[in-house]
């Protein structure tokens, strides 16, 4: 064996020497997941994710109070922390400045909008992408998508999709559940964004976590439904609070 490496290593120095140490040589380590991360203000879901990949898209599935719009809320206020600008696309108009303020995020620093329909949405998500000029963007939601036609739909979740992969914008989707059936979230047909997505988490509220007789919170569990980390099925639970400052597992 010995022997042999050293064959190897006086013909690489040949070649080397011949033709230049960039001619062969043996690639750098790579780590085994490169891809930029924001956190998700959440130890235990950090622990099991990595945290919100940059560059794609990222969908949060969960019935309505299960912490979607808390998470996604958390990660734009640490997209922020780090300079970061962010794109709020409220479809459905539900979007809270007070509670979103209490999440940490900077109102002043949040572009939000309220396009006229899903495909003005998409459509402007690419252009800010793009463009370099967001560092995360919340779709809130994939509900709101139900009244738009298919074909236009798909064909700009796609160029979104290829815009992402080209920067360092994390895109968050939320999916609401309102029958709590994970199996069939609410998509327009074609809209194949599972496919996309390079995480879907799946979040599910368990209990109220209560004072006295006063509500402070509540505990969730969130599922892992596709990952590249390879953690498909694990599980975290995570717990939220609120008491003037929505807080998660006490960040």
């Amino acid at each position: 064996m010995g022997s042999k490496k050293q064959r190897l290593d006086q013909t690489v120095s040949a070649i080397q020497a011949r033709w230049g140490s960039r001619a062969l040589r043996k690639p750098a380590p790579q780590a085994p997941d490169a891809i930029p991360r924001i956190s998700t203000c959440f130890p235990s879901l950090d622990a099991l994710t990595g945290g919100l990949p940059r560059g794609g898209i990222t969908e949060l599935l969960g019935a309505p109070t299960a912490g979607a719009t808390t998470l996604a809320l958390k990660a734009v206020a640490q997209a922020q922390a780090g300079d970061d600008t962010a794109l709020y696309l409220d479809l459905g108009r539900t979007f809270d400045p007070d509670y979103a303020a209490r999440c940490g995020v900077q109102l002043d620093h949040l572009l939000l909008a309220r396009p006229h329909s899903g495909l003005e949405a998409l459509e402007a998500a690419r252009a800010v992408v793009a463009g370099g000029g967001a560092g995360v963007l919340v779709f809130d939601s994939v509900a709101d998508l139900l009244t738009e036609p298919a074909g236009p739909l798909a064909s700009g979740l796609r160029q979104l999709a290829a815009a992402l992969a080209r920067s360092s914008c994390a895109a968050l989707f939320l999916t609401p559940l309102y029958f709590g059936d994970v199996n069939s979230p609410p998509y327009p047909p074609g809209f194949a964004l599972p496919h996309y997505a390079t995480l879907r988490l799946h979040l599910e509220k368990e209990a109220w976590l209560q004072s006295r007789h006063d509500v402070r919170g509540y505990k969730a569990q969130v599922t892992v439904l596709k990952s590249r980390q390879g953690s498909e099925g694990r599980q975290a639970a995570i717990a939220i609070t609120f008491d003037g400052v929505v807080r998660g597992n006490g960040t």
